[in-house]
């Protein structure tokens, strides 16, 4: 198999509404992230070897008895409601803080982070003025006016962040569901860690094969992979699907690579993809990496006559896609089948996984964290309180983590001490997992995620169709 490969760059017909477009694109930074990363972090030393600078110096932020750990809000401020998009409902950025300082009060009471107090150093991020400039600022605030020992990141993708944590010896919990394989994190080891997320490699093989089972692949005259242009989306591409489908015998693909800069690039590339995959006969759609690209091409001119079948994941924003039939094409959900890890962010209303699910412990505990503080977000309904979840997720996960470590609490020790975790964290945002010799994401379990246009009903819309889970809980495939 040799799949074509082409980058998008004709803009052609791609929009229904600039301004609503420009407007699903800022509120969507709120679960996948836009932007590419750096080829290379400055200073970067060998994959996962410990040998990045300064990895074994004497941490920023430490103290005999206190840690600073600074937190990233972003702060769509009154968008969402006023342009009558149906999301998620977090309580503002106000509320968020509210959800931080409860999870980190818990952890204070509960003995700190072996024995040190989290000093928080919480900073709202305002969506609207997203730019290099402006994300560097936040890195210098905290790594040199704050001098944090670990920085939350959510909402911050300019591809010039994490090199910059990086180069000033600062760990990451990243809690952006932004694509991140193995290669990633290794290139950013000892500083880069996912307590919420999956790694993306075994995620993808793990959709795919999800895809296969339930014959989504099934009478396809050929395959469209439209993916993220950046160096992540396109080691997967080569790396992960194209071997899947010389396995499978799918012979017909065809790659599209699409700029997620700017809403100007991501349209006009979303809506090239769609017309590229229908020029050549393509009638299945499968994205990788995430970053908008699917409620971005569902909202365009091209999806009005698109025959394909998608494929979904939780990179895709499934509630999104659910909850705003004025901005989506609705006929284009009909036979979308993928995989998610990410109930608040994948379902609404499901019988199959409660709310908090008692077969995820940390969710229950970070509920009653948030509903103890009264901090609990507007209805009190299981996508609300995404936010509040992942950043109680990272600080227990620090927790977990510097509970084992030694006092001298270097960037390589805390990367030892996680390692030995093991089953001693689990996600409350996901479907849980672990973390051990190697890992630097702790999620690796999920479900098969089906869109339901006949038997179950929107609540959010009032009609018929919702994303529901199918069977049980899958692991991550390993090859």
């Amino acid at each position: 198999m040799s799949p074509a490969s082409s980058v998008v760059t004709s803009r052609g017909s791609w929009t229904r509404a600039v301004a609503a477009l420009a407007a699903l694109a800022l509120i969507a930074t709120l679960s996948a992230g836009c932007g590419s990363e750096a080829d290379s972090p400055a200073g970067s030393g060998s994959s996962g070897s410990g040998a990045a600078a300064g990895a074994d110096d004497a941490s920023p932020g430490v103290t005999a008895d206190s840690i600073k750990i600074g937190y990233i809000v972003p702060d769509l401020g009154e968008l969402q409601e006023s342009l009558g998009f149906k999301t998620a409902n977090y309580g503002g950025a106000d509320g968020v803080i509210k959800q931080i300082q409860a999870s980190v009060n818990a952890v204070n009471a509960n003995g700190g982070l072996n024995g040190r107090k989290i000093v928080p150093i919480i900073k709202k991020y305002g969506g609207g003025l997203d730019n290099p400039e402006y994300a560097e600022s936040f890195c210098n605030a905290f790594t040199q006016d704050d001098q944090v020992f670990a920085v939350v990141l959510e909402g911050q993708f300019q591809n010039n962040a994490r090199p910059c944590y990086f180069a000033r010896k600062t760990i990451m919990l990243d809690e952006s569901l932004f694509a991140q394989d193995q290669k990633e994190f290794e290139k950013f080891s000892p500083y880069l860690w996912s307590p919420s997320w999956p790694e993306y490699g075994a995620y993808l093989r793990t959709e795919l094969n999800a895809l296969k089972d339930q014959g989504w692949f099934n009478g396809s005259a050929g395959v469209a992979v439209v993916g993220v242009d950046n160096e992540i989306a396109r080691r997967n591409i080569t790396e992960v699907v194209q071997p899947f489908f010389a396995a499978n015998g799918i012979t017909k693909s065809e790659n599209f690579f699409v700029d997620t800069a700017n809403i100007g690039t991501l349209g006009a590339g979303s809506s090239a993809a769609l017309t590229g995959a229908a020029n050549s006969g393509l009638d299945r759609v499968i994205v990788v990496g995430g970053a908008r690209i699917l409620p971005i091409m569902l909202s365009s001119q091209e999806a009005t006559t698109s025959k394909a079948k998608f494929a979904i994941s939780s990179y895709d924003s499934p509630l999104f896609l659910q909850d705003n039939p004025a901005t989506i094409v609705d006929t284009t959900l009909t036979g979308m089948i993928g995989f998610g890890v990410l109930p608040a962010g994948d379902i609404r209303l499901d019988p199959a996984i409660p709310f908090p699910d008692p077969a995820t412990p940390n969710q229950g505990l970070c509920k009653q964290i948030i509903d103890s503080a009264g901090a609990t977000p507007p209805d009190g309904v299981r996508p609300n309180y995404k936010e509040g979840l992942q950043y109680c997720d990272a600080n227990l996960f620090l927790k977990a983590v510097i509970d084992k470590a030694p006092k001298d609490l270097t960037a390589n020790a805390f990367r030892d001490a996680a390692w030995q975790v093991g089953n001693g964290y689990s996600s409350a945002v996901t479907f849980g997992g672990s973390i051990g010799n190697g890992q630097y994401a702790a999620s690796n379990t999920g479900r098969v995620l089906v869109y339901e246009s006949t038997t179950c009903l929107n609540p959010v819309s009032g009609k018929p169709g919702c994303f529901l889970y199918r069977g049980g809980n899958v692991p991550f495939a390993t090859n």
